[in-house]
Formats: structure tokens, sequence, C-alpha cells
């Protein structure tokens, strides 16, 4: 996993170099720490530690009538370990030990609160076992140590001892006090739930199946009830309807008088004269017959009706009955009514004892449940009591003390304290800790480029070259250069090429090193970007100084020199235009009193004068220093037009961008300019001020100077042609 912070990119083997680098950041705590640690440990005084071993002396009797289980066990620990305290903690206890052993200045008031503090400090307890623990002592004398580690068991044996029948005592007392109060809690709860059994003997649990089946019985016959009042209604108003209908028809009118025979031959008569009417005229005789036969029997005198005595009828013997029926359905009715209200009054008794159920149901399961834990608890008690009273009879039959000493402390073969190995191993561990820290925070916090990958993709700006790190002591390589300064020299001799290797020309120096086959890559490229454009004039620069320049411009006019030897355009021209600093003459071993310092001066001198030749370089170096004057930029612009005509490239080793303002006038004059950027050394903070103060509009690109081949991720290449070419030359 890579992870990105100011444009470095953090991989485990990029940490590995960090750590190389930052050697320093894991050296300077182990430098400091080690040995302060060292001393402390040195001047420590030495402590002696003795321990004595301590038991229970009746353990086996409280096994034998006791039943306790492992949790038991780690509870009677940690209460064994408090009362052990308590008793050799006690300030009687350690007043006793220092004046035993004179400890410390005891005086006529007694010891002092400090002494018994450091005593009580100086006593450790530690369990063993259930049933036994460890007393220990720690002094300055080894002999003192063990004496007061036994004295301590021994004092302790006898408070124990003394207080156990005390303690025995007690417990049986609080047992039985515990099992009376116990047994008069259950017996109240058994009263209390007598007595609540009885006040809901309806509601109780086992009542509810017959409380529902006599609800369920009371149900039907209140609907039996209810079916026989509709009845007894229904019947009562068809028996009104009835009568009523019988007396609108008149059932209780009296009857009409029986005829008498006068009156039966007028009806007969009138019947037959209605007959002869319809049949005959007025005139015809029978009609008048009959008219005359019906004024005489009108005209006798009328007969009484005889006396009738009639019999009732069955419509009235119907009416009869049903005014009957209707007296003996109002009482009928009442009864069903107050036979019903009955019901449904058990009913809603019932009810009320079936919905109080679980309520009573919930109480019982109560008190049952707290008498039957009231119960056990009063068993489990009583069962304690019963074992407490056998383990102290027991107790009392061996005639033993509570404790005994089961080991008796030894004298200490060698200190406890310090433990000087295991503080320098912390001591070594911690530094180097807090080294690989520090080194790992200084790589967090250095924001500068290691790679050309880190640098694009951090300023986004093409790497031209990645220049690996020069050593001052290259190998030497077949063949050489001519160097010809001044007049002109026939041969290269081993001092001057030991000088180019010293101030790292690897291109003349070792030629056919990594480095150099990158200087030709960069001036490969420097050379189709000018062919291109159509320039002539390169400038080398950089944000601030020691990045590097010099050293590029040097090495890449003897790449293009050598690139371009033998041509008809003319060769390379290299300028050392740093007044202020110049380089060139120093890493060449020329003559740099004269040069482009004094055709600045007087731009009337001829520049092939000033010129050395180094192979198929020619050099102007610096020459007269105009130490914090600024350059002439339009004497310079003059120079430069003289010299293009006379050379196909020429390279222009430029002061730092950032500190000084000549760059700033060159890199108008030039057709390209190079920024050099050291690797771990040029922050990007100032590279971007210096790219923005210098707002130059023919920027090549990048050189990336001094960089770890290894660190990049195209170190295999290296390696392969050191081995398969470097390795034949």
């Amino acid at each position: 996993m890579t992870n990105t912070t100011g444009g470095k990119s953090f991989t485990p083997f990029t940490l590995i170099r960090a750590l190389k680098r930052r050697w320093l950041w894991l050296a300077l705590p182990v430098a400091l720490l080690v040995p302060a640690a060292a001393l402390y440990t040195s001047h420590m005084p030495r402590r002696f530690r003795a321990r004595t071993l301590v038991g229970e002396a009746t353990a086996q009797t409280h096994l034998r009538f006791g039943d306790r289980n492992d949790a038991a066990a780690a509870t009677n620990a940690q209460d064994q370990l408090r009362t052990v305290r308590e008793v050799l903690l006690s300030q009687p206890v350690l007043e006793s030990i220092i004046r035993e052993f004179r400890l410390y200045p005891v005086p006529a008031s007694g010891p002092s609160q400090q002494s018994l503090d450091d005593t009580k400090a100086a006593i450790q307890i530690q369990v063993e076992t259930p049933d036994t623990f460890y007393i220990g002592f720690e002094g300055a004398e080894a002999q003192q140590t063990m004496a007061v580690a036994n004295r301590l068991g021994n004092l302790f044996i006898e408070r124990t001892t003394a207080v156990h029948d005390n303690r025995v005592q007690q417990e049986d007392t609080f047992l039985d006090t515990e099992v009376a109060r116990m047994r008069a809690q259950l017996e109240a709860q058994d009263n209390s739930l007598k007595s609540y059994r009885q006040n809901a003997a309806q509601e109780l649990p086992e009542r509810l199946a017959s409380n529902l089946k006599q609800l369920e019985t009371l149900q039907e016959q209140v609907q039996s009830r209810n079916d026989q009042i509709t009845a007894a209604e229904a019947s009562r108003s068809a028996a009104m309807e009835e009568l009523s209908a019988l007396e609108k028809q008149g059932v209780l009118d009296a009857p009409p008088p029986e005829k008498t025979p006068q009156q039966i031959a007028i009806e007969d008569a009138r019947r037959k004269l209605a007959q002869l009417k319809g049949r005959y005229t007025p005139e015809y005789p029978e009609v008048v017959r009959a008219e005359k036969e019906l004024h005489d029997l009108e005209a006798q005198p009328r007969q009484p009706a005889p006396a009738v005595h009639q019999t009732p009828s069955q419509v009235q013997m119907r009416y009869f009955a049903l005014q009957a029926e209707l007296k003996s359905l109002a009482p009928r009715i009442e009864s069903y009514k107050r036979e019903r209200d009955a019901l449904m009054a058990e009913e809603r008794n019932y009810e009320s004892v079936v919905n109080s159920s679980p309520g009573y149901e919930t109480g019982l399961a109560e008190k049952t449940r707290d008498a039957a834990v009231t119960r056990a608890n009063y068993e489990t008690l009583v069962a304690k009591q019963q074992d407490a009273k056998l383990n102290h009879r027991a107790e009392k039959i061996d005639a033993v003390a509570a404790y005994k000493i089961l080991e008796p402390a030894q004298l200490p073969t060698a200190p406890s304290s310090p433990h000087r190995a295991r503080i320098l191993l912390a001591a070594l561990a911690g530094s180097l800790i807090l080294g690989f820290m520090g080194a790992f925070i200084v790589e967090r916090m250095d924001t500068t480029f290691e790679t050309s990958e880190d640098f694009e993709s951090v300023m986004g700006m093409p790497v031209l070259s990645t220049i690996p790190s020069i050593s001052a002591s290259g190998s030497d390589s077949k063949g050489g250069l001519r160097l010809v300064p001044g007049a002109g020299a026939k041969g290269i001799t081993a001092e001057r090429k030991s000088l180019f290797q010293k101030h790292r020309v690897t291109v003349l120096g070792d030629p056919h090193s990594i480095a150099a086959q990158q200087y030709g890559i960069l001036a490969l490229k420097v050379q189709k970007w000018m062919a291109r454009a159509g320039g002539t004039v390169v400038a080398v620069t950089s944000s601030t100084g020691a990045e590097g320049k010099s050293l590029t411009a040097l090495n890449l006019s003897a790449s293009l020199a050598a690139s371009l030897a033998g041509g008809l355009d003319g060769g390379v021209l290299l300028i050392d235009c740093d007044l202020r600093l110049p380089q060139v003459d120093q890493r060449l071993g020329l003559d740099g009193e004269h040069g482009l310092g004094d055709l600045l001066e007087d731009p009337k001198l001829e520049p092939a004068a000033y010129i050395s030749t180094v192979g198929n370089l020619d050099v102007l170096a610096a020459g007269l220093q105009t130490g914090g004057a600024l350059l002439p930029a339009s004497r310079m612009r003059d120079l430069l037009a003289r010299l293009r005509k006379n050379y196909r490239l020429i390279v222009l080793d430029c002061p730092p961008v950032v500190p000084i303002a000549d760059s700033h006038a060159i890199s108008e004059l030039a057709d390209g300019v190079v920024m050099v950027v050291r690797a771990r050394a040029t922050r990007p903070e100032l590279f971007r001020r210096a790219t923005a103060s210098l707002d130059a509009k023919n920027l090549l690109g990048v050189v990336l100077n001094d960089v770890e081949y290894e660190a990049t991720p195209y170190a295999y290449a290296y390696k392969y042609y050191q081995r398969h070419y470097l390795g034949r030359s």
C-alpha cells in the first residue's frame, strides 16, 4: 500500500531506504538512553527478597465436612488475602518488626509514620492457593531479609490463633441467630399462605374449572328463562289480538229474538209479491191477489214473541277461554322474570369469581414461591450451621492452630532488584522505537522529491533525465578525451582524469558510467528540442545553490559536444555565467582568471582569446567576478549574438533563481531553460517560487539530480547495465 504525502510515496522499500538515510535518528536515542539507563542501574541499590509459605492448619478438617467448589475457593482466597493484610500491615506488627530488627531508628514516642509506611511497602503478600499464601519481605541485607520474612510468618500465626476462637464463637452465634430468624420468617409465610387459601377458597385456581362449569349452567338457565318469557309474552299478544278481533265481530252483542209465524208469513208474502212484480205488471191478477194477501196479513194483530233460552256459541266460548288465558299469563311472566333476575345475579357473582382467579393465582404463586425460597434458605442455613458445628468440634479435638508455616524463608542467593539486563533491554527497545518514530516523522515531514515520478505527480512538469548519485571515485574507463586547454594539449593524463572523477564530471572522467549515459539521454533530448525550436542557447539553472546545476551544465555540455563532434555546423560552447561563485574552471582544472566577466567589461575584446577547449567542448570561464553587481543584459545579448555564429549549441551555467537576479535576465536571452532539482533537497514550495519568479515560456523541463537509483522503479535496468555492459568495458 502506498501513502502519498507532499509528493513522496511511502512503501516498505522506501521506508527502509529512509531509515538508512536517517540512521542518525536511530543512533542518537540509543546513544543517549542506553548509557543513561546503564548509569542509572549502576547507582541503584541492591535489594534482596525472601518469602515464607504459610497455610491453613485446619484445611483437611474443613474439607472433611465442607463441600467447597472452585468459586467458593476463589472467594476464600480473596477473603484470606484481605485478612492477611489486615493482620500483617497493622501497626502493632509493624512496630514489633521495626524494633526487633532495628530497621529504622525508633524514638521514645515510637516509630515515625514514614518508617511504618516504608516497612509496609517492603512487605509482599501473594496468594498461592485458596489455603496457602506467601509472606515476603524486601530489604538491603540478605540475612536480615530472611529473618524478617520468617518472623512475619510467626507473628501472623500467633495473632490469627488468638482471634480464631473469637471468630468461631461469633460465627456460631451469627448462624444461630440467622437460623432462628429464618425459622420465624418461614412460619409467618406459611401462616399467611394458609390464611390466604382460606379467604379465597372459591377464587383459588383449582376451583376455576367448576366455577366455569357453574357459570355456563347459569347462562343456559338465564337463556331458558328468557325464552320462556318471550314465548309467554308472544302468547299474551296473540290472545289480546284475537280478543280484539272477536269483539269487533260483535261476539258480545245480544242474539236477535225468535220470529213468530205471522212474521214468517208476512216475509214470505213480501218475497212472493216481489217475485211477481218482477215478472208481471201491477195490474196482473196474480200481483193484485198477492198484494191483497200481504195487506191482510199485515192488518192482523201482532203475536208476542216466544221466550228464548239460547246457549253460548263457539265464538263466545273461544272469547271466554282467551280471557282466562290472559289472566293466567301475567303472573306466569312475572314469575319467569323473577327467576331470570335471580339467575343473572348469581351469574354475575360467578363471573366476578372467575375473573378474579388469575389475580389470586398470581398472589398464591408469589406467596408459594416466597415460602419455597425461604424454606430453601432455611435448609441451607441449617446445613451450614451443622457443618460449622462439626468443623469447630473437630478443630477443638485436633487442638491445632489456624495456620502454620509450610515452607520457611530461605537465604537469598542473588539480589531481586535492580534487573539491570531487563532495564537495559527496555531502554534499547524504547530508544529504537523513539528512533523509528523520529525517522518516520522526519521522513513524512520531508516534502522533497526522491524520484521523477514523485516530482511529476506533484509539479506536473516533465523530467528530462534522472541523474543518479555520482561518486567522487569513479571506475577507470577505457580510452579518454583529449584535453586541449589554451593552446591545446595532445593527451589526457591520469592526473586530469582523477580531477574529473573528483569533481564528478562523469562524462569526462567515467564516460561508461550510468550517470554519463543519463547525461547522454539528456543531451539527445535537448538537442532534439533545440533542433525543433531552431534555438542555439540553452540555460541551466536551479532554485537555489547546492542543487547540482553547474555539474549538470558541465556534463550536459560534454555530452552535447561528444554527440556533435565532427559536425559542419559548429561545436558546443559552455559559458560559466555565475560571476559570483564560478565552478566550471575548478571542475575542469582551467585557468579562470579571464573569461566572461572580461568580455562583458570590454565588449571590444575577442571571445576566442578567452575560450579553452576540453576535448570537443569549448569552455568560457567566468573570469572577472562582478561581486554583487547585476550582469549587464544588453552586453550579454550582444556577446551571445556574436557567439551564435560560431557554435551550434551554447550552454549557459546560470546562477540560482531565487537568491540572484541574473538568471531572470539570462533566461530571456536563452532559447531554452533547463531547471535542475536535487533529490531529497529541493522543496516543492521553493521550486514553485523559482518557476513563478522566472516565468520562462521556454522551459524545456527538469533534471532530477543526485537520485538513489535503488529508489527508482527502473533500478533493475541500472543494475543490468552495470552487470552486462560495464563489466565488459
